[in-house]
């Protein structure tokens, strides 16, 4: 007779979507209908459409944030704590990085869900709280929060509308995101400041004419909260109190203007001035410029050339 083998215990997954964007294929048995590209750095996006499941037991590297949009009843256990059949469309639940998760569910399902980096807590969260509190409570999908509500389904259309917005835009809603957990779902819950004059003036025109500077890059909010030294979320709060507008809205208005600047000179093909504004390409630019403007960059273009052949 053979001695019986001991029974190697089943090991865990860990899904890291730094490492592997896909690595939610680990639990799911079909890939996500869209997911966030790269450059949506520390946060990772996708859309879900499963059939009935158990994911089995599972961690996150990343705190992850699940909406159920299809209202199916699901089961979840979170570190060793359990609950059945939560039921609500649209209800949402927190997975704190490393928390021990299972779910499962008995008919079709949708759901999305952001994975948000620590390391973004702690940028945003050490002017909010003591940075050794820094730290998620682990909520059941029993949330209804209009603003995680708004956000998610903001992220989804931003891959359906394929970038309209910048990178800019990702970051505002990102820090946004990160300071409302904390403020809502933290072990400390997050103390905001308020303040009533925004940016001091030369900051203000620092950063301007940093950006004028750089239009033709991909400006990333943390680049311009470091211009004058503050943390990503008070810098946003700030630049719209002085301007009346978010940062990446600023930015649009200034690649445009100087879109219309180049369109009069008349030595730019639209492509080339698409890429000389910092446009991901000429859809981009013609987007925001028609939204801006109420025309498109041709029929400027166009219009210029009549005007300096009459003169």
């Amino acid at each position: 007779m053979t001695a019986e083998q001991p029974v190697q215990p089943q090991e865990i997954p860990v899904l890291d979507y730094g490492e592997q964007p896909e690595a939610s294929n680990l639990v799911l048995p079909k890939s996500a209908s869209l997911s966030s590209p790269a450059q949506w750095t520390h946060l990772h996006f996708e859309v879900q459409q499963q059939p009935a499941h158990d994911t089995g037991e599972h961690r996150h590297q990343m705190h992850i944030l699940t909406m159920v949009t299809s209202g199916t009843p699901i089961s979840q256990s979170i570190d060793g704590q359990s609950q059945h059949h939560l039921v609500g469309q649209n209800n949402a639940f927190i997975l704190p990085a490393g928390a021990l998760h299972r779910c499962n569910w008995q008919q079709d399902i949708e759901f999305m869900f952001v994975g948000l980096d620590p390391h973004v807590f702690i940028q945003v969260g050490q002017e909010l709280v003591n940075s050794d509190r820094i730290e998620l409570i682990p909520q059941f999908a029993t949330i209804q929060d209009p603003l995680i509500q708004g956000i998610l389904f903001t992220l989804k259309q931003e891959l359906i509308a394929e970038g309209i917005n910048t990178h800019l835009f990702i970051d505002r809603l990102k820090v946004t995101l990160v300071a409302h957990l904390l403020r809502k779902y933290g072990v400390q819950k997050a103390q905001i400041a308020t303040y009533a004059d925004g940016l001091p003036r030369y900051k203000l025109n620092q950063l301007l004419d940093y950006i004028d500077t750089h239009l033709d890059c991909s400006l990333r909010l943390e680049e311009l909260a470091q211009q004058v030294n503050m943390s990503q979320f008070y810098f946003s709060r700030l630049f719209k109190q002085s301007l009346g507008i978010a940062p990446h809205q600023y930015v649009i208005q200034q690649r445009v203007e100087r879109a219309k600047q180049l369109l009069r000179k008349g030595d730019l093909s639209l492509a080339e001035i698409s890429l000389e504004c910092g446009f991901a390409n000429q859809g981009h630019l013609n987007r925001h410029f028609k939204r801006l403007t109420g025309t498109t960059p041709k029929e400027i273009a166009r219009m210029y050339k009549k005007t300096s052949k009459i003169v």
